[in-house]
């Protein structure tokens, strides 16, 4: 005979705990780049938020540091340039953009890593900060749109540093809009200054962006 306290299925604690053990398992598949919105609902704190500005700072930094070189405008090579997106429905502003030789695994399609992903990092100051990418293998490249990723909620600002060698001594300088060059181009800074904010705590980051690459150039 049975013991009367013996049970066949779980408590309610007991699903909760299951639950959230499978969502930080899923939080660090997947290199915490997800909002915190999406991850913790709406009562998020102060070291949530931290969590979430370094994460989001190690992946972008992550994918700088993988970008592959390739041709210029002027014939010399970069791992990162303004450029267009290709097919982008998004905007019509020229981005930040830069290839990966095989997406991080958060970016994958249908199921598994796209080799050569060309990215764009866009923002939004309403909605965020999102990444703009897609393969160039992809028969439709050139017609369709990127696939846009949002990698912050709070991200609300993005400022350029450029370092001045024609002042007196050389200098940073922090400018709202890009630099543009003669003709209205805009000039590759040498470093981003990224903003976070969630109420009324704010979080600025400095990103620096490649000058040559260490992959192989794919041309």
């Amino acid at each position: 005979m049975r013991p009367l306290d013996s049970r066949h299925g779980f408590t309610l604690l007991e699903v909760l705990m299951a639950i959230t053990l499978g969502a930080f398992l899923m939080i660090a598949a997947s290199t915490f780049v997800f909002s915190m919105g999406e991850l913790w609902g709406r009562g998020t704190d102060e070291r949530l938020f931290d969590r979430h500005v370094r994460g989001v700072s190690r992946f972008m930094d992550g994918l700088l540091r993988g970008a592959v070189a390739n041709a210029d405008a002027n014939g010399g090579m970069a791992a990162v340039w303004w450029a267009e997106p290709i097919g982008n429905e998004y905007t019509d502003a020229e981005l930040l953009t830069f290839e990966l030789q095989e997406s991080p695994g958060v970016l994958v399609w249908p199921g598994e890593a796209l080799p050569y992903v060309v990215c764009s990092f866009q923002l939004d100051r309403d909605e965020g900060l999102f990444l703009l990418w897609k393969s160039r293998l992809e028969v439709d490249f050139e017609d369709t749109s990127p696939r846009r990723t949002r990698l912050s909620p709070f991200v609300r600002d993005i400022e350029y540093i450029y370092y001045d060698t024609e002042s007196d001594p050389p200098e940073w300088e922090r400018k709202g809009e890009p630099l543009t060059d003669s003709e209205g181009s805009p000039i590759l800074p040498s470093r981003l200054q990224l903003s976070f904010v969630y109420g009324s705590e704010t979080r600025v980051i400095d990103l620096v962006l490649p000058t040559a690459s260490t992959g192989v150039p794919l041309y």
